[in-house]
């Protein structure tokens, strides 16, 4: 068998292991970067058909120019481009009216009052709370190390802000909404929606996650050309900083020598040995099937053998247009919006919706959250086209395998329910089994490579062992999204391992 030799092996170049890599290859490490998939990127995936540039998985970036590797790689300078529309997301109901966020908070309090002007009070309120908490805590420590709760209780002891997000750090999301004393279901239900899009159980108690959802989903940006332009910038750094790729190339074993990990074997009879190797997999790929189970600790075996996958999946929805997409609602500002809310009207149906989805008695699209990417860019789709992806919170089973053309007709059905549409030309579904086909480190149709809750959360993201990314099984080391803070394109994990990894190996990352 051939080996060859490196400072650092990073195992899937999805946006974290891109991440991790290009940050040490920048400190002057020799870096080899194994894919199993025949190019980069993972869920910042943008695939080209006959000039519709279709954002597969990823495409709202909640952090974008937050990251610090926005700044610390240069990537604006590599390619990189965010467009923030002023309308982020517009709620149209069947009566014609419709409630309206943009980036101006008088704008979007004028909105809220037409349906109740206490909600318009609450919603100021609760937006000026949460500000500080991210600002203070919530944005830095998510390219911070974990601490153990009650040492991060003690910090946020500290200070008003710190105190007010501990208090709401256990509430659900419908308590929160609750204690701030919203009232209007319409108003309800669009505040619930910023996490019940991405999955979230709305009765957990992640009530620390709502200032992110919320306020950073109503910043997000696009990024201009699709979201793989991101990823491809990533990959200049790395490249650009003497990295090593080796696309369509599948690691086979982590092998452990006397305790450590110190080396990866490929395809094709090759290994590759460094004295740190970083893996994105998620925690049944990297320990069960990739370290031989004589090598794995009995205490991190057990820690993996109680991971649990995402109830909820996605089911998206991508359609070419010759023509135009006009909106029903009454303000035109819905036709302006990034991201269309359509199909529910009030918390209890959303609610309702959710629990239906969980008992796997719903087939049909009920609910969608659509954007028309080529109305703020004309890259997306072929001149005088627009292309919209719709995209619905589902349920993962094996029904998808034959019903994905009916569930897309359903999500069409309801489309135009609110909006004319012009002549579909193009047209692509992708189900959950898809998902988890094309990127297996999102087992179960899984996006976040794991489910989020108080349990898989923080410290204990994957496991109180591994957060912090080091591993009991010295040399090995987690970056991925099942690692703290998690996935949804924050850089957070690839960016912690980086430097951890750099303190390793004797040469940290420039501060």
């Amino acid at each position: 068998m051939s080996s060859e030799n490196y400072d650092a092996i990073v195992i899937g170049a999805g946006p974290n292991g891109l991440l991790c890599g290009a940050y040490l290859a920048k400190a002057g490490h020799r870096v080899a970067l194994v894919e199993r998939r025949h190019e980069t990127g993972g869920g910042l995936n943008t695939e080209e058909y006959y000039g519709w540039r279709l954002n597969l998985h990823a495409v709202y970036h909640m952090m974008g120019e937050l990251m610090p590797a926005h700044r610390d790689l240069d990537l604006a300078n590599l390619g990189v481009r965010y467009l923030y529309p002023h309308v982020v997301a517009a709620f149209p109901f069947r009566d014609g009216s419709s409630l309206v966020f943009t980036r101006d908070l008088d704008e979007t309090l004028r909105s809220i009052e037409v349906f109740s002007s206490d909600d318009a009070e609450a919603f100021s309120r609760m937006w000026a709370d949460f500000q500080p908490m991210l600002d203070d805590y919530l944005i830095p420590m998510t390219y911070e190390l974990p601490e153990a709760a009650l040492d991060q209780m003690e910090e946020f002891e500290k200070t008003p802000s710190g105190r007010r997000l501990a208090e709401i750090s256990e509430s659900t999301f419908v308590e929160l909404i609750d204690e701030y004393g919203f009232r209007d279901p319409r108003v309800r239900m669009a505040l619930l929606s910023f996490p019940a899009m991405w999955g979230l159980h709305l009765d957990d108690p992640l009530g620390f996650l709502f200032p992110l959802y919320l306020c950073r989903m109503l910043s997000a940006g696009l990024v201009k050309g699709g979201s793989h332009r991101l990823s491809s910038a990533i990959y200049r750094s790395f490249v650009g900083n003497g990295g090593t790729v080796l696309e369509s190339c599948e690691a086979q074993r982590i092998v452990v020598e006397d305790g450590s990990a110190v080396a990866v074997e490929i395809e094709g009879g090759r290994r590759l040995e460094a004295p740190a190797i970083i893996s994105t997999l998620n925690p049944e790929q990297t320990f069960l099937q990739l370290v031989a189970s004589t090598d794995l600790p009995e205490n991190l075996r057990l820690a993996v053998d109680s991971w649990e996958w995402e109830e909820r999946s996605m089911f998206g929805l991508h359609l070419g247009l010759h023509g135009g997409v006009v909106w029903k609602a009454e303000d035109p500002r819905v036709g302006d919006a990034m991201i269309v809310f359509c199909g529910l009207e009030t918390d209890d149906e959303l609610l309702d919706h959710l629990e239906r989805i969980d008992a796997g008695e719903t087939g049909r699209s009920e609910w969608l959250h659509v954007t028309n990417l080529s109305r703020f860019d004309g890259t997306m789709a072929p001149p005088g086209h627009q292309l919209l992806r719709a995209e619905a919170v589902v349920r993962y089973d094996s029904s998808w395998a034959t019903e994905g053309k009916a569930f897309g007709d359903g999500c069409m059905g309801l489309i135009e329910e609110y909006a004319e549409l012009g002549d579909v030309v193009f047209r692509r579904h992708v189900t959950p089994l898809e998902i988890e086909a094309k990127l297996t480190t999102m087992k179960r149709g899984s996006i976040k490579h794991g489910s989020y809750s108080t349990l898989q959360m923080g410290y204990l993201r994957p496991n109180d062992l591994c957060s912090r990314s080091e591993t009991p099984i010295p040399g090995l080391f987690v970056g991925g999204a099942s690692m703290y803070p998690g996935g949804m394109i924050l850089g957070g994990p690839g960016y912690i391992a980086a430097g951890v990894v750099g303190d390793f190996l004797g040469r940290p990352l420039p501060s």
